[in-house]
């Protein structure tokens, strides 16, 4: 018997050792932890349902491609693109190859071809933690705070000059 809720619970803990180590990023992975919540909360009910034989019929979908459009710009989120938790917290690649393993199981198979709400679950992990083969993997570009401007100023006011090993010396 195959359950989403180990591997899940572990991305959850690694989201919370990379949120402590990282402060800047510490509010964006509480809502990353969140996500991972919901969706092991969400997985595990479908699962459960679809073992029982209990699963509720799908409802009819309105297309959206008859509406028209509000006029406003479609918003950029930039969480789409695959592989974007891997620069963002160390520990991800393993739990993406966990998912990996995972979804070779012939129970998972057949739960994912039989229930379309799962599929769409484990499309946004497997974005959220599985780089294209040949791709690089994302990388995250961090803001230079070293040294700030304020600091440099001083030093260049004060007719010092920084050595080859970081300490201030004098001209």
């Amino acid at each position: 018997m195959s359950s989403f809720h180990h591997l899940l619970t572990l991305l959850q803990a690694a989201i919370a050792v990379a949120s402590a180590r990282d402060r800047g990023l510490a509010g964006f992975l509480a809502q990353v932890w969140n996500r991972v919540g919901r969706m092991g909360r969400r997985l595990e009910k479908l699962l459960a349902l679809w073992r029982a034989g209990m699963l509720p019929k799908p409802r009819e979908r309105v297309s959206a491609a008859g509406r028209p459009s509000d006029g406003r710009p479609k918003t950029f989120n930039p969480l789409t693109n695959h592989g974007w938790l891997l620069p963002r917290v160390r520990d991800a690649a393993k739990f993406g190859a966990m998912l990996e393993t995972m979804l070779t199981q012939e129970e998972i198979v057949r739960f994912l071809d039989e229930v379309p709400a799962a599929r769409r679950i484990v499309g946004g992990l497997k974005r959220m933690l599985i780089a294209p083969p040949g791709k690089p993997a994302p990388t995250m570009k961090r803001e230079e705070v070293w040294p700030p401007a304020a600091w440099v100023e001083a030093v260049r006011q004060a007719g010092m000059k920084v050595g080859p090993t970081g300490r201030l010396e004098w001209n």
